[in-house]
Order: C-alpha cells, then sequence, then structure tokens
C-alpha cells in the first residue's frame, strides 16, 4: 500500500491546502473590489457587544447601519413593525426594524436583486459573523457596485431584524412590505463560526441559471448540490427561507468554520477570520453583478460540485443518468479485466466489504455514543482532535481489516471490486430517488472505474509507469476531493453524530484500493487505529482551556405563585462550574416542567412581578399578559384536556391542538392577549418571563474561570406564574 499512502498523505495535504481562506484585500484594494479590510471596519463597529432583539445595543446598531447606507447613497429608510410566525409547533412574534437601502439602477421597472443580511444578534454573542460579517460584507457590495457604475437594475440591500428569533424580520418583509413584490432575485449571507470557506450552500427553486452565473462569475466557488439537499431536509432556516416561500431564485452563503464562535462571547472582530469574510464576498459580488445584468431564469434544477475550489462542474439532472451509465461501464470492463490479470476471491471480497463497513461505522456511532447528554455546545472546544481522531481511526479500521484480505497467498479477495458495485448500486438509488446528491456516490464509481481500466485493461496489470502515474493522478484528485467532503460533513454534522463520516470515507476506499500495492502491512493502519483513538479520546475528554473555552449557564428562576426561588442550569450535564455555582444540585422536573433539568433552591430576591388574567368571555377563553418593563421575552405555554378549537393570534391561524406554544420577544407596556374559542376542559396556562439580568438583591454567581463562557441566556433572571381555566 505504500503508493496509497503516498497519495492518501498527498490528497489530504491538497485538500486542506484548498480549504485555506484568501487572503482579504487590503483597504487600498481597487474601488471596484471586494475588501474584507474596509468590511472590518463595519464589523468592528458593530460587533461591539450583544445585540439582540429590544436592547439599547440593537437600537444602536440599527442606527449605525441606517448611517452607513446613507454615506453610501442608498437612502435608507425603515421598516417599523409586529411579525407574527407559526411554525416548529410555536408562534413567535416580536417588533421588528428592518433597514431598507436601494442602489438604483438604470431600469427601475426590471425586476431588483436583493443582498439580504441580518443585524441583530444572539443575546450572549458580539455577533461579529452571525451576522455582522454579512452585514460588512453587502454593505462593501453596495461601494464596489456603485464603483462601477449604475447598474441595469435596482439592487435593494436589506439588513433584517429578529433573524435570531426566527427570521421574523424577513417574513415582515416578504408578506408587509410593497417593495416585496420588485424583488427578483435574493442573495443571502449567513454564519455558524467564524472562520473556513464561505459555501454556497443552498438555492432557490430551479436553480441550473443562477448557479452557474454564480459559478461564471467566482474564481475560487465552493458549493455543492449535497449541501442543498441535506439543509433541504433540516429542520433549520435563514432569511432565505422566506424568500423560497415566494419561488424566488436565490443563493445562500455562509461559513461554519470554529462552531465554538456560533452564537457565543468567542464572536468578536478580533476572532473573526477575514480571509472567510473576503471568500463570502468576493463570491457574493460577483453573483450580484451577474445577476443585476441577467436576472437567474428559472428552468430546472442542476447537478454542481466544486472540485477543489478549482472550478464547478455543472450538469441537468437528467444527465445524471448519462454519468451513472458511463461509471457502469467503467467499472464493469474494469472490474472484467482485473479477473482476467489476477483473479480473485468474490467470497472474500464480499466478507471483508461487510466488516470494512460494518466495524468502522460501529466504532464511530460508539464514539458518538460516548458523550451522552452532553450538550452539543459542549463538545466544541477540541472539535479539531475529534476530526482528526475519527478520521484516522474509521480509515486505520478499515485498513487493518483489508490488509489481511489482500494478503492471501492463493486469491486476495475482490474488496475494491465489492465496494466499487456497492457504491454504483446505491448511486442508482441515489440518482433515481434524490439526484442532486449522487454524485457523492457516482463520481467515485467513475474515477475507479477508469483507474481500474488503465491499470488492468489497458496495461493489462504490468504496472508501467504511465499507467501508474495516470492511476496515481485520478486518485490524488478524487481522494483530496473526498478529504475535503470528510471535513466538510464532519463539520457540519459530526460532532453529534460522527458516523456520518464514515460516507466519505466509504467512497474512498475502493480509490484507495486501487492504486498499486507492494505486500501491504498492518504497520501503518495500526499507527492509525491507536492515534485516532488518542486523539479523539483527548477531543472528547480533555478540559476546555482558555483559548478554547466551554458554554456554562445558570439562570435566576422565580416562582411568583410560592415565591420560592431556584438557580437552574438547562443543560444534560453539568460542567464542575455550574455544579459548584448551584450549590448542591438536583437533577429533577421543576413544580412546571415535565423534563428533568438541573436545579438548587435559592433566596428569593425581589424580581418584577406579570400578570396574568384569565377572563370569561361569552364561553370563550380571554388570556392576557402584562409583564412589567425591562422584560426581553416572554413564553406562555397552553395545555388542555382536550383539544383546543382552531384560534388565531394576531392574525396567525393556529391548529387545533391540545398544547400551544408562544413566544413574545420585546413586548410592549401594554402586554397583550389573545382569545381561545370555548374550551371544553380544563386550561393550564404557564407563563415565563424573561430578563436580561442577575436580580439586583439576589446572592451574586461566583466569578467565570477562564476556562468558561456565557451561553444561551447565562446570568438572566426568570419569573414563573400558572394559572387555570375551568369550563
Amino acid at each position: 500500500m505504500r503508493t496509497g499512502y503516498i497519495v492518501l498523505v498527498l490528497a489530504l495535504v491538497l485538500a486542506v491546502w484548498r480549504g485555506q481562506t484568501p487572503t482579504p484585500a487590503a483597504v487600498d484594494a481597487p474601488a471596484t473590489a471586494f475588501s474584507a479590510a474596509r468590511a472590518f471596519t463595519d464589523i468592528n463597529a458593530i460587533a461591539q457587544a450583544p445585540h439582540p432583539v429590544g436592547s439599547a445595543e440593537h437600537e444602536r446598531v440599527r442606527a449605525y447601519v441606517a448611517a452607513r447606507m446613507t454615506a453610501l447613497g442608498l437612502s435608507p429608510r425603515l421598516q417599523a413593525t409586529q411579525s407574527t410566525r407559526a411554525f416548529f409547533g410555536r408562534v413567535v412574534s416580536s417588533p421588528v426594524t428592518n433597514v431598507i437601502g436601494t442602489l438604483k439602477g438604470k431600469d427601475p421597472h426590471k425586476p431588483a436583486v436583493l443582498v439580504m443580511s441580518h443585524y441583530d444578534s444572539a443575546p450572549d454573542s458580539p455577533g461579529a459573523a452571525d451576522d455582522t460579517a454579512g452585514v460588512a460584507a453587502a454593505l462593501e457590495i453596495a461601494r464596489a457596485m456603485k464603483a462601477s457604475g449604475v447598474p441595469d437594475r435596482d439592487v435593494i440591500f436589506l439588513v433584517t431584524d429578529g433573524e435570531e428569533l426566527g427570521s421574523m424580520g424577513a417574513n415582515a418583509f416578504f408578506h408587509q412590505d410593497p417593495l416585496a413584490a420588485h424583488v427578483g432575485a435574493v442573495i443571502n449571507f449567513e454564519a455558524r463560526g467564524d472562520s473556513g470557506l464561505a459555501a454556497m450552500f443552498e438555492t432557490g427553486p430551479k436553480n441550473a441559471n443562477a448557479v452557474a452565473l454564480y459559478a461564471a462569475n467566482t474564481s475560487r466557488p465552493s458549493a455543492n448540490s449535497l449541501s442543498r439537499v441535506i439543509y433541504r431536509n433540516m429542520p433549520n432556516g435563514t432569511d432565505l427561507s422566506i424568500a423560497l416561500e415566494k419561488n424566488l431564485p436565490g443563493l445562500n452563503f455562509a461559513f461554519i468554520g470554529d462552531e465554538s464562535a456560533y452564537h457565543t462571547p468567542l464572536a468578536t472582530p478580533a476572532h473573526l477570520d477575514l480571509g472567510s469574510v473576503q471568500h463570502m464576498g468576493d463570491q457574493a459580488l460577483g453573483a450580484a453583478r451577474a445577476f443585476a445584468a441577467n436576472l437567474p431564469a428559472q428552468t430546472a434544477d442542476a447537478v454542481y460540485s466544486d472540485v477543489l475550489g478549482f472550478f464547478l462542474i455543472q450538469y441537468p439532472l437528467w444527465f445524471g443518468w448519462v454519468v451513472l451509465a458511463v461509471a457502469a461501464m467503467l467499472a464493469f470492463y474494469g472490474i472484467r479485466a482485473a479477473g482476467k490479470v489476477a483473479p480473485a476471491s468474490w467470497g472474500g471480497g464480499v466478507i471483508a466489504a461487510i466488516l470494512v463497513i460494518v466495524v468502522p461505522a460501529a466504532v464511530l456511532v460508539g464514539a458518538g455514543l460516548t458523550f451522552g447528554e452532553i450538550n452539543h455546545f459542549l463538545r466544541l472546544p477540541h472539535f479539531n482532535f475529534l476530526l482528526a481522531g475519527a478520521g484516522a481511526l474509521t480509515v486505520g479500521l478499515a485498513l487493518v481489516i483489508a490488509v489481511p484480505f489482500q494478503q492471501r497467498p492463493i486469491r486476495p479477495a475482490a474488496l475494491w471490486q465489492v465496494l466499487l458495485l456497492l457504491l454504483l448500486v446505491l448511486g442508482t438509488v441515489a440518482q433515481a430517488l434524490v439526484p442532486e446528491a449522487a454524485f457523492v456516490l457516482v463520481w467515485p464509481v467513475l474515477i475507479g472505474g477508469a483507474m481500474a481500466s488503465v491499470r488492468f485493461g489497458i496495461s493489462r496489470g504490468r504496472g508501467g509507469a504511465v499507467s501508474q502515474f495516470v492511476c496515481a493522478v485520478l486518485a490524488l484528485v478524487q481522494l483530496a476531493m473526498t478529504a475535503a467532503f470528510a471535513i466538510a460533513i464532519f463539520t457540519a454534522l459530526g460532532v453529534d453524530l460522527p458516523v456520518v463520516l464514515f460516507l466519505p470515507v466509504l467512497t474512498g476506499l475502493p480509490i484507495l484500493f486501487l492504486l498499486p500495492t507492494a505486500k501491504p502491512g498492518l504497520s501503518v493502519p495500526l499507527v492509525l487505529v491507536v492515534a485516532g483513538v488518542a486523539l479523539f479520546a483527548y477531543g472528547r475528554f480533555a478540559p476546555p482551556t482558555a483559548g478554547r473555552p466551554g458554554p456554562t449557564q445558570v439562570r435566576y428562576v422565580k416562582d411568583l405563585d410560592s415565591g420560592k426561588a431556584y438557580r437552574v442550569a438547562y443543560r444534560g450535564s453539568l460542567d464542575s462550574w455550574a455544579e459548584h455555582a448551584l450549590g448542591e444540585p438536583r437533577n429533577a422536573p421543576l413544580p412546571w416542567t415535565e423534563r428533568k433539568t438541573w436545579w438548587a433552591p435559592t433566596a428569593a430576591a425581589d424580581v418584577p412581578d406579570t400578570d396574568v388574567v384569565l377572563l370569561r368571555e361569552d364561553g370563550r377563553l380571554r388570556i392576557a399578559v402584562q409583564p412589567r418593563p425591562g422584560a426581553s421575552s416572554v413564553d406562555v405555554i397552553v395545555k388542555s384536556d382536550s383539544e383546543l378549537a382552531a384560534t388565531s393570534f394576531d392574525g396567525v391561524k393556529l391548529a387545533p391542538s391540545k398544547r400551544q406554544e408562544f413566544e413574545i420577544y420585546a413586548p410592549g407596556k401594554d402586554g397583550f392577549s389573545w382569545v381561545i374559542a370555548a374550551p371544553t376542559g380544563k386550561v393550564d396556562v404557564v407563563v415565563t418571563t424573561h430578563y436580561p439580568n442577575w436580580p439586583t438583591g439576589a446572592t451574586p454567581l461566583p466569578p467565570l474561570p477562564k476556562e468558561r463562557m456565557a451561553f444561551n441566556g447565562h446570568a438572566t433572571t426568570e419569573t414563573i406564574k400558572q394559572r387555570t381555566w375551568t369550563p
């Protein structure tokens, strides 16, 4: 396997090299170019502190964005309104104020291009990446496009509010603002970390033309249609999700490296990788210019993928069958030719393939189970060790199993043949069901079939220099793409589900086994296994550090009905600081909850009250809630013994259900109310009011150690009030 190991190392080096972000363009870059250094001025000004909806910092940021748009000549206006949505089984409502500016085009009657980002942040995060980087990128794009002259059509720059609450600002724009009817295509910015290449991970429907325009106008594409399939089937959403409800063409850009900085205090301007901003801006500026010149037509969906960022391959869905057919012909020819040169044991190949698949996959599942109920964000401090360990362990185990089957004295196992045919079968199924994703399975069959055809068909197994060189180059490209795919999918999903890493490894194994072998041994595979176990174990069990802190959370919670107070940590497991801060924690439901959580009693302090009134109105039930000033949000859970009839909240229709949930952000001084039509059973109402700070009169929390950071409402206050209504 000596050649295989060399190619594997080179492929990993190539993948890592191509995964590096570009050098940020300087402030004196050409006026028509995108400069992350220029954008950093806005990032630094905006991301000074957390700026969630309803906070004073939020208002400061909004004023700054409007002033910057004014300076750019975009004539901004504010869209201030109440936005209400029903999704994921709950109703969310919030006041929002979007900032909307327009770069006027030559023909105002043409549908406009919308460049969208959001300016609110998570409560604990300065939000330098999510989404200050997007806001700054949009402003820099506006400046660069203006420097290029008047575009053919209007380019609208929408900086939305309330995205972190559920795309509330985008919902308000597309459903309430008349300018939404003028939009013909959308470009959106997001982030789920603060480093790494920016991927164009989602598109609108019938995306072939939009993707082609994008690819033709960027020098470093980072996109594939598999990510669109994955994201389409995830519960997540961005502002673009609202635009796609209008069937608009669109592109969604985000970088997701170093997720420890996602919604945490780490998301500062100093921590942000400006190379990520540069890569996002370069791609989006090219796409915005292309869309302004020629709005993408919506004809059909496409299969597409970049090749290590050098270029992008794109073809229609139907052409996937052609690629599959060519891959099948090459694979069958190569397998047949190999059988004539060196007959192999197919029974041994099937057994080896089963073991190569089952054992590493089972180990990855077990590795994931070692985390138990540890929160997702508590798994991230040593992410790179988890990635490297899982990769080394998976490849090493596969090789440890494969080598003895390849060393058999009479007939080596037909392992690469079986794996190649398995990928062909899976690729055929994928082409029939999800053709946008089939390339991930079919392209390795195409490359593997070509390698086998060259090595055993054309060269007849003689191993000439030309044959070895061609096979090595083909393997290098495919294995590098496999490594890049493995890094990307583990970054996106692997911390919670390490077994996802096995899919890219599976696509790379037949390529690796097809390289010329020279008495493969077990020394290297065993070293990989040991290294993989050590790296993953360190990533799993090593404590957080000052440079890689772990999140923690303790809230002050008071039951307004009983007067009892608690310190609460909403976590599946406790870190040592939270355990100390709670005192003597117990893991049990609180009186008003159904799930277990960590809590301990504490001294009661004065906190604001919340009025909760249940009124009878001709057999109907009106629920009225009025918190005191300073509340950041109110959660209401309504439960009934019988199904509650269909009703509405702020014009949003609720389906009949025994349970209704509401989240009201930045509630006004007059509170809110709604009516439930004629309940037939008992109705229980639980109201949780959130305040952004620890109570003044409560015993202070011990200071956070340097290896811990606030997360998800740490050191905030909650009050609970319960009411019951009977028919």
